[in-house]
């Protein structure tokens, strides 16, 4: 987090702010090295999102937050940070889940699974 410039996975969101779609990140501790990244792309300077990040250099117990910046990314901008074969891969992946079919098992919800609230655990005692 020494003011480089990474890219956040891709995901697939399906009620966002822009609508259902791919969306990305490109994540910095620095603004001004963005901001810079953000100009060289025609980007205006107002996609500056301000979200503090973890310290990954101290142990998950009692981790602070440091300041962090993002620009949001989706649609055709999209192609200015990732390269095309990831996009081309995201995509796959979601034309793939688009031909679930109910019922068939796929989709595992058949009628005698039940769901568990992922926090409910083994309360034996």
């Amino acid at each position: 987090m020494a003011g480089g410039l990474w890219l956040a996975p891709l995901v697939y969101l399906e009620h966002a702010r822009f609508g259902p779609g791919w969306y990305g990140k490109v994540v910095s501790s620095d603004p001004e090295r963005l901001l810079a990244w953000a100009v060289s792309k025609a980007i205006p300077r107002r996609a500056l999102e301000v979200k503090s990040l973890p310290d990954l250099d101290m142990p998950r117990k009692g981790r602070r937050r440091l300041p962090g910046y993002h620009i949001d990314l989706w649609g055709a901008r999209l192609a200015l940070a990732y390269d095309p074969q990831t996009l081309a891969a995201a995509r796959r992946r979601l034309v793939a889940f688009d031909r679930l079919e109910p019922g068939a098992g796929d989709d595992q919800d058949g009628t005698g699974r039940r769901v568990q609230h992922p926090g409910a655990g083994d309360r034996r005692g």
